[in-house]
């Protein structure tokens, strides 16, 4: 006879949660919702024996309902004081939707909040390179405030036809300070 172990069970259960990719106590909040729990044969009890089971057998449905519940509010507790102390200037309201539905998944906020900064920072700098590059390349600027550019030899060398006939003053002015 093949019998299985408490610690096979707890494996499967676990894998089980994995493979959802949720956390355990959630699979079993579901499990219990879905299937409910199942009564235990009483057929031959007194009445009042019956009633006494089913008052613990509710008394410790509820103590789990509310040990679960106490868990779930430390853990929450625990998860803001570490975002705090790692993010002392963010508030709730500076936190995207995006963020909120990866702690729903059961990601803690502090590692949803860091991989959300952590792909910003990578496209603003990603953005900034890009605008270095975009910034060397263009004309620069008169230094007296005008809008006017101020072309190189080489920069209008390089320039197309239909370039040189939008900037045309503004190549006729910079070929004076050229003296070549």
């Amino acid at each position: 006879m093949n019998t299985i172990t408490n610690d096979a069970i707890l494996d499967t259960v676990y894998d089980l949660a994995d493979s959802l990719g949720v956390r355990i106590d959630v699979l079993i909040d579901r499990i219990v919702e879905e299937f409910g729990e199942q009564p235990y044969p009483v057929d031959g009890l007194p009445d009042a024996v019956v009633d006494e089971l089913n008052a613990a057998r509710e008394s410790k449905r509820e103590q789990r309902r509310s040990d679960r519940m106490r868990r779930r509010e430390t853990e929450s507790h625990e998860e803001i004081k570490r975002f705090r102390e790692l993010f002392p200037d963010v508030t709730a309201e500076d936190i995207p939707d995006s963020v909120w539905a990866s702690v729903e998944g059961g990601i803690p906020l502090s590692y949803a909040y860091a991989l959300y900064a952590a792909s910003n920072a990578a496209a603003s700098s990603a953005a900034d390179a890009v605008n270095s590059r975009n910034s060397d390349s263009s004309p620069a600027l008169s230094g007296d405030g005008a809008t006017e550019p101020v072309f190189t030899k080489e920069q209008v060398e390089k320039m197309s036809g239909k370039d040189v006939k939008r900037n045309y003053k503004s190549i006729l002015k910079a070929m004076k300070s050229w003296g070549a």
